[in-house]
């Protein structure tokens, strides 16, 4: 990993031109380390610290890992099945009409097709974010509304809005994970954030997780590494901090919100691995990493059309070379990406989160990484690329 590390080296002494600082991580299925490694500052701003390894990260979309897990613990425990239709546990979703455009007018059906988890954890709902639907798009500007991601809660305050296509007759990028996490309060009768504290956190003896670091866990909020964002001039500039504010939903979110270290992630990647997981039975959480769109599918038509705006980032923001298909906790590869600088091996599930931050997880191989660093904008190459030579060394380095 002495390449990687001379990277990082370089990407710091270059401070606010590329980043601040970053903090890797690299788990076999026992828990241990393989490698971990800390460079550079929790920030760009005149006083900022030397970064720690237990520094705490607003992870964004790395939530949605988190949600699928508690998504399938309830189907495990018969609270639900993957394909039964949602519609009297989510009444409001099952009501929102599909939006599309007859030329510049905003056109609403109502739906015919019935929601099922199944839908909402591969994205295949027809919940979108509206920055990336034109019909949402037009839809909100119809209202004298902005896009952009809603922040303060789950329902009719947020994502309560029209459907870009019909649940099952495509793919694309949405809170359909904030409603998986809704239906998992529903049936648990508690609120998410509870839930996965009692069910995923505590099992694993996972302290850090919280939606409310400053409120309910001040501990974790005073180790917040501070955002950066990148300006006009491709210079890191102070801020935002924290990039989610205070208040968020009071019972959490599915898609995005959570707060966590390096080292509490990695637990949940740690058990992925494992013969025998603790959160989930062996043959559930073999459905994170089952491809679950047919060959010739609407589904997987919509996500190898969608890339460019969603997950390409997750693979140093190009597709060249990309053979995938989704599993129900994010993207998983059917083949080896290989490019001359670049490298991440079949059988790997995946996904990003807006801050830049990277996990991936590979049975075969044994082993789970995780790259965290705190700068916007979501996809900025320098940044991204700086986790892409990270990922390249463990699989080629570090794995068997």
């Amino acid at each position: 990993m002495d390449k990687f590390e001379s990277i990082l080296a370089e990407a710091v002494k270059q401070g606010s031109n590329i980043v601040p600082g970053a903090v890797v991580a690299v788990v076999d299925k026992d828990g241990n380390y393989v490698y971990k490694h800390v460079d550079g500052f929790n920030g760009v701003g005149k006083n900022a610290q030397p970064l720690e390894f237990d520094a705490t990260y607003f992870i964004a979309s790395c939530t949605k890992l988190i949600t699928s897990i508690a998504a399938l613990q309830a189907v495990e425990r018969g609270l639900i099945t993957l394909d039964e239709p949602l519609d009297k546990i989510m009444p409001e979703f099952a009501a929102l009409p599909i939006a599309s455009l007859n030329g510049d007018e905003v056109v609403l059906t109502p739906a015919t097709n019935s929601v099922t988890l199944r839908h909402l954890v591969t994205h295949s709902s027809g919940a979108v974010y509206d920055i990336m639907s034109p019909a949402l798009a037009a839809w909100r500007a119809s209202k004298g509304e902005e896009v952009g991601f809603r922040t303060t809660g789950i329902g009719e305050e947020d994502y309560a809005y029209p459907r870009a296509f019909e649940a099952g007759e495509s793919w694309s990028y949405g809170p359909g994970l904030d409603w998986a996490g809704l239906v998992v309060a529903r049936l648990n009768k508690t609120t998410f954030e509870d839930y996965v504290e009692e069910n995923v956190a505590k099992p694993l003896g996972i302290k850090s997780f919280t939606w409310h670091p400053f409120s309910k866990k001040p501990e974790v909020g005073q180790k917040l590494m501070k955002g950066s964002s990148r300006n006009d001039e491709g210079v890191l500039t102070d801020g935002p901090t924290p990039f989610w504010p205070e208040p968020v939903a009071e019972g959490g979110t599915g898609g995005a919100g959570l707060y966590t270290n390096v080292h509490d992630y990695t637990r949940v990647l740690t058990d992925l691995l494992k013969a025998e997981p603790v959160l989930l039975k062996k043959e559930t959480a073999d459905g994170l990493f089952t491809p679950q769109f047919a060959e010739g599918s609407n589904a997987l038509a919509g996500l190898l059309a969608n890339g460019e705006f969603s997950y390409q980032v997750t693979f140093n923001n190009s597709l060249e070379s990309v053979v995938l298909n989704h599993g129900l906790g994010g993207v998983v590869l059917i083949e080896d990406v290989v490019r001359e600088d670049y490298f991440k091996p079949k059988g790997t599930l995946t996904w990003s989160g807006m801050p830049n931050l990277l996990w991936s997880v590979n049975r075969e191989r044994g082993l789970a990484l995780f790259f965290a660093t705190q700068v916007a904008p979501w996809g900025d190459r320098k940044a991204q690329a700086l986790g892409a030579a990270f990922e390249t060394e463990v699989w080629r380095n570090l794995s068997k």
